[in-house]
């Protein structure tokens, strides 16, 4: 008996077809084009070939509005990869976990120190859940009943607030932008706060791509509301971060810092806030403490969900952290430095400039159908045939051009005939000249 038919009696089946089972029949593969006996370089050799074959490779990437493909340092892999950090899980037991509770409390200290926040706890879900955890906590602090959203926030991310704050006396209102600069409109905002509003929501760079000095200014006519800034932490290399101009919470999507784009996740959830509203705060906070022979010891210090003895005081049931993401981004930030994030921040404008500019003189495209700045997402409006563009984009090995239509919650003038088209550090020349050459195709 060879020792694959001992193994299949072992586990009670005869052939080893029958572990693939549940996958129906016609997505088996029966056979590969490999030759036998082939040693594991010259495997990987004809994997890599095959790799080549696929269609998507070697296109000009223009996809972000929320994830992004950005420069990971090799040496994130390597660190994230090191067995301490990869099969750790929960550090309950704090005697054998020093090691990762110092890292995730580094984490806050860094991410502490680039939101302009007092405090950030060791993680969340992503950016989206994060936001529905804001909304959440605002409502714990005030117990007011009306939440502030911006009128074009992101389908998703509104359909994640309302999941979040199902079964809550919450109600959601809508606040404009000016169609002209693509900033909030502040005197319809102020039109909206009343005694009753638990929370505004405030996105830099907003759903348009836009960077909003208005977001400074929200402070002034909020009232007793408390203000949540939704914002990316990218563009914190370079502009006013949002404990500097009254955010209570401030939360952000992390996959950039670290993290590839991974086909949608695993994410990082960014969640800071004032000290004082640490007990209504969600997750878990971790602490420096010292041990009984006076040694500097790490330890979970608040551990709000309902598996603790919280139970039904709890301020969240998120059942577990990205502990391993958000140590990816702290290498991520101790790699690159206050330098190397204001340097990153400062191309990934540069390129959104240079993507308007290149665009300015395309035939039927407007590349800057609003005067307010772009950090990364580019709006250009195109009223002809969405069909056509995507087209020409697809000839021309593009991906890019994501219509506003798809993705913001309210279709209106301001956002009718737009489509995105991000930028980053990675973004080259060639990729500019390619889709200036493809929307002028159309």
């Amino acid at each position: 008996m060879t020792e694959v038919e001992e193994m299949l009696k072992f586990i009670g089946v005869d052939s080893d077809e029958r572990l693939f089972s549940d996958i129906p029949e016609r997505f088996r593969k029966k056979s590969m084009n490999i030759p036998l006996h082939l040693s594991e370089y010259e495997i990987l050799r004809e994997a890599e070939a095959i790799r080549r074959m696929n269609d998507t490779a070697g296109y000009h990437n223009f996809l972000g509005c929320g994830t992004y493909d950005r420069i990971v340092p090799a040496s994130v892999d390597s660190i994230i990869s090191r067995t301490e950090f990869l099969t750790s899980y929960t550090p309950y037991q704090a005697e054998i976990s020093q090691g990762v509770l110092q890292s995730l409390f580094e984490y806050q200290s860094v991410l502490s120190d680039l939101m302009g926040m007092d405090s950030t706890n060791s993680s969340m879900y992503d950016g989206y859940s994060s936001l529905g955890e804001a909304v959440r906590m605002a409502y714990r602090i005030n117990g007011k009943k009306k939440v502030l959203l911006p009128d074009h926030i992101y389908r998703s991310k509104l359909s994640v607030i309302m999941n979040y704050i199902a079964g809550l006396d919450l109600k959601i209102e809508f606040y404009n932008f000016d169609e002209k600069t693509g900033f909030i409109d502040l005197n319809d905002l102020q039109k909206r706060v009343d005694s009753d509003t638990c929370a505004i929501v405030v996105e830099n760079p907003n759903s348009l791509g836009i960077l909003d000095p208005n977001v400074t200014k929200v402070q002034d006519v909020k009232g007793s509301a408390l203000l949540i800034a939704y914002v990316d932490p990218i563009s914190l290399g370079i502009i006013t971060p949002p404990g500097t101009y009254g955010a209570d919470i401030a939360v952000a999507e992390g996959q950039q810092l670290g993290l590839h784009q991974n086909f949608g996740g695993p994410f990082l959830g960014i969640f800071s806030f004032r000290k004082e509203y640490a007990r209504r705060s969600p997750g878990r906070l971790i602490g420096r403490s010292v041990d009984h022979n006076g040694n500097v010891a790490y330890v979970m210090t608040l551990q709000t969900r309902e598996q603790h003895i919280r139970r039904e005081k709890a301020t969240s049931n998120i059942c577990t952290n990205q502990a391993l993401m958000a140590i990816a981004a702290l290498t991520y930030i101790s790699l690159l430095g206050s330098e190397g994030m204001h340097r990153v921040a400062s191309i990934t404008m540069r390129r959104s400039a240079e993507i308007r500019k290149a665009l300015s003189g395309v035939p039927g495209i407007d590349s800057s159908p609003f005067s307010g700045i772009p950090f990364s997402d580019v709006a250009v409006r195109y009223s002809g045939s969405r069909e056509k563009m995507q087209s020409s984009l697809k000839k021309n090995r593009i991906w890019g051009g994501i219509p506003a239509s798809d993705i913001i919650n309210h279709n209106d003038g301001v956002t009718r005939d737009i489509y995105f088209f991000s930028a980053t550090e990675k973004t080259s020349d060639e990729d500019i000249e390619a889709l200036r050459r493809a929307l002028e195709a159309i």
